[in-house]
């Protein structure tokens, strides 16, 4: 989702990717991430990151669902949870990559 807000919306390309375990989120089992790249540094900069938290929290902070496929309605499980994350940064990245000393072109969807 990430990737086609920053290509599509915003006219920068990006690379999808997995973080290492030592980058990933606490507490998350993985993250994923885009990245862009700045023309005007020659460097990348994190676009965004999603992390999937699996049950891990769920079950340290009891967020329980009713089982669907339990005909008494007693059995309970634990949700399976992401943590999502668009922010300001998105329009620092487009900024960056469409903008120079001269200003700025933004792309026709914005």
């Amino acid at each position: 989702l990430y990737a086609l807000v920053y290509e599509h919306l915003l006219a920068v390309p990006v690379v999808r990717g997995t973080k290492t375990k030592a980058e990933t989120f606490p507490g998350a089992d993985y993250t994923t991430t885009v990245e862009a790249f700045i023309p005007a540094t020659g460097r990348a900069i994190q676009g965004a990151t999603s992390h999937h938290l699996g049950q891990n929290f769920s079950k340290m902070f009891e967020i329980q669902f009713q089982d669907p496929n339990d005909p008494t309605g007693k059995k309970k499980e634990h949700a399976y949870q992401n943590s999502w994350g668009l922010t300001q940064r998105t329009i620092g990245v487009m900024v960056m990559v469409h903008g120079d000393d001269k200003g700025i072109v933004l792309p026709p969807m914005v």
